[in-house]
């Protein structure tokens, strides 16, 4: 939905003033996109799912407890992962994907299919 002239009007003024009283939040606002974001936080539930895995795999013969833990963490990252790759996705405009567009988004941090 477009905004019409009065509110485009109104949304500059606020971000005149923004960069006016506090430039470095006006900065990190301006930085600051869901790819970003979700790539992020696809990259950190990765790992958090590697990790899970190797607890869970090597302790699953002396503390089972430990193990399923491991398995569990794993679990939740594997799904925070999908569903933030899926918000990536969807910020930069792709319908079909395949593994290597979804590791060439995370690995070059390539926004510019994003629509401005």
């Amino acid at each position: 939905m477009a905004l019409n002239k009065k509110e485009e009007e109104i949304l500059k003024e606020i971000e005149l003033e923004l960069s006016k009283e506090d430039p470095d939040l006006a900065k990190t606002v301006k930085a600051s996109t869901l790819s970003n974001f979700s790539r992020t936080r696809s990259t950190f539930s990765f790992v958090t799912f590697i990790v899970g895995l190797l607890t869970m795999l090597g302790s699953y013969i002396v503390l089972p407890l430990v193990a399923t833990a491991g398995f569990a963490l794993m679990a939740v990252s594997g799904y925070v992962f999908v569903r933030n790759t899926k918000a990536l996705l969807k910020a930069e405009n792709i319908n079909e994907w395949n593994f290597k567009q979804v590791y060439s988004l995370i690995r070059n941090k390539d926004t510019s299919r994003q629509t401005k």
